[in-house]
């Protein structure tokens, strides 16, 4: 991201981001970057990006059937911000987060979360995870800091009880990527989008915050191109994702729109193409 590090940027991101000002940004050189250069991670966040982009009645296929398990997370979540070596999440509730992003063996459905995706370390303010398959990292940071360690683990445990129901082994506590986690590999293979939606995670706050919307992400086919869809009336709103998305001083580097109608057009950056739609 082209930014020298002086205050009034930081300061800028900080509001339009929802950042911390107390949370240090990514600084390459002189200039803050908010977008990772790791293929594993950009993987990973670009997952994670169409896991969020979803509804109970839009679903993405790793999503509990019936439910809003990842679908209801960015209500939980205060900021996302990049780090030297990771993903941060900040959120009212880590635990809680976490339990909805882990695998699960849904009987009827199969993998529920995240394939891959595994918990390495709690303490009293952090969940800290691992995903095997690409090696990318996340933290999410809880907004309350407990005073002894157990009392987060003892969180951790209530939340992710459900994934022990019937006395079951939880995916997640397998040490090394199981076969009906494998199968779903092609969710976090590397294509011409990842950069893109890895990009659109990094901006997403606003869309869920500031916006007020409740976007999907729908994968395209070779016939039809991504699409981030919201539902809204407003033609000034649709206006002001693509301000923030293309000429803020948050904007996706190189990122440009072409409009098709007031509600509809082509986001367009490197060699990524998706329609954000407006209904």
């Amino acid at each position: 991201m082209p930014h020298t590090t002086d205050k009034r940027i930081r300061k800028e991101l900080g509001r339009l981001l929802y950042l911390p000002q107390t949370v240090p940004l990514h600084v390459e050189g002189t200039r803050i970057t908010l977008d990772s250069t790791d293929r594993g991670q950009l993987a990973f966040q670009a997952l994670l990006f169409e896991c969020l982009m979803s509804t109970r009645n839009s679903p993405h296929s790793l999503e509990q059937p019936g439910k809003a398990a990842m679908a209801s997370i960015n209500s939980y979540l205060n900021s996302i911000c990049l780090r030297p070596d990771r993903l941060e999440i900040h959120t009212n509730t880590a635990c809680r987060v976490a339990s909805r992003l882990l695998p699960f063996h849904h009987d009827d459905h199969g993998v529920c979360g995240i394939p891959g995706l595994r918990p390495t370390k709690v303490n009293r303010r952090r969940v800290r995870l691992v995903h095997e398959p690409t090696g990318a990292h996340l933290d999410l940071i809880d907004s309350d800091r407990w005073h002894d360690s157990r009392l987060m683990h003892e969180l951790m445990r209530r939340e992710t009880s459900w994934h022990q129901d019937d006395g079951r082994s939880p995916l997640w506590q397998q040490r090394t990527l199981t076969e009906e986690e494998a199968a779903h590999r092609e969710s976090w293979v590397y294509t011409p989008t990842t950069p893109l939606r890895s990009a659109l995670l990094m901006r997403s706050m606003p869309l869920w915050c500031r916006f007020d919307l409740t976007p999907v992400w729908v994968a395209g086919h070779a016939t039809r191109l991504d699409r981030l869809t919201w539902a809204s009336n407003s033609e000034t709103e649709h206006s002001h994702v693509v301000d923030l998305l293309t000429r803020s001083e948050a904007r996706i580097p190189g990122a440009r729109y072409h409009q098709r109608t007031p509600h509809s057009g082509v986001l367009e950056a490197g060699a990524a193409r998706a329609l954000l739609i407006s209904t």
